[in-house]
């Protein structure tokens, strides 16, 4: 049997606990007949509850962090709305810089639906995006479909009609609005808002350029067919030798007629000669202006289009020595 007691007060068990400390002696049985040894067992104190009101005596578990952009993309694909309110929520408020940007006080009460309409657009560019694809950018594709959206407005207010500069900027707007987003996005930013091109990487811009030419050569291809059989548009190497002078006077000629009816390829003269140039020069206007609309003055000034104005720059003839 054992006995419980506290050392130090005046107890039987040899006097050697320490006063304050609990003690179990327990009398071991002899087993030679000797008188039996005293085993002293200390139990360890713990003191006060640090955390009395907690149903754990731990530590509380630190709350949990918010789920980063790729776990945001990985759940919602898999359909969870919160996930997808979540990532709206981060874009709409670059996106709705934009619409004002675009579109100006003066239209403000369409700017709710055209928010809730690219939102809808970039999670249906989500849910077709491959899980395994790293380079979606859900804010990016949602500044595209606000781009798209914003230009399509400005544009029908401000190319009206059927005149030659109108029928190329609605065409440049059209393949412009066809790039993947990746390519569109510096297209958009540098090219029509007029952000510094130090912003994006070196690389990005070039290759933005060289998609919105192949763009309009891959448009030529679907009206016309293959490259052997096509002559209603000019291909690559004709436009880039008529832009360097390398043809002949009779070819060049024939090159400069067609130009003068046919808009595709004047977009695609255009920005062989000078980069940039085939952009929707009315889009450009309106949008550096802050969303206002185009003085009467201005439509005058216009007249002839980028494209037009390249073209007719690159066949003046130069004087050579």
């Amino acid at each position: 049997m054992s006995d419980l007691k506290r050392s130090g007060w005046g107890g039987a068990g040899g006097g050697r606990g320490r006063r304050g400390s609990w003690s179990i002696t327990r009398a071991r049985a002899p087993a030679t007949g000797a008188e039996a040894e005293p085993e002293t067992v200390r139990l360890i104190r713990l003191g006060r509850d640090p955390f009395p009101h907690t149903l754990s005596t731990g530590v509380p578990a630190a709350p949990a962090r918010a789920p980063g952009k790729a776990e945001l993309l990985r759940r919602a694909r898999l359909g969870e709305c919160v996930a997808v309110h979540r990532l709206c929520t981060r874009a709409l408020r670059p996106a709705r810089r934009l619409v004002e940007r675009y579109l100006g006080p003066a239209e403000g009460e369409g700017t709710e639906e055209l928010l809730f309409d690219s939102c809808r657009r970039a999670v249906q560019a989500l849910q077709q995006t491959p899980a395994d694809d790293r380079t979606f950018d859900f804010e990016r594709e949602m500044r595209i479909a606000v781009r798209v959206a914003a230009g399509y407005r400005v544009l029908r207010r401000a190319a009206s009609g059927d005149g030659r500069s109108s029928e190329e900027t609605l065409l440049a707007y059209d393949v412009l609005a066809s790039l993947p987003a990746h390519h569109a996005d510096v297209l958009w930013a540098v090219g029509i808002e007029g952000e510094p091109a130090a912003r994006y990487a070196p690389g990005l811009l070039p290759a933005g350029r060289d998609a919105l030419v192949d763009a309009y050569l891959w448009r030529g291809l679907r009206r016309t067919g293959t490259v052997e059989t096509r002559g209603a548009h000019l291909s690559y190497l004709t436009a880039a030798s008529y832009v360097r002078y390398e043809l002949t006077a009779g070819r060049r000629a024939e090159v400069r007629a067609h130009l003068e009816g046919c808009a595709l390829c004047r977009l695609l003269v255009a920005e062989l000669a000078v980069p940039g140039a085939s952009l929707p020069t009315q889009l450009i206007r309106v949008v550096t202006a802050g969303g206002r609309a185009p003085g009467p003055g201005w439509a005058r000034w216009h007249v002839g289009g980028s494209a037009g104005r390249a073209g007719r720059r690159v066949s003046r003839p130069r004087n050579r020595p």
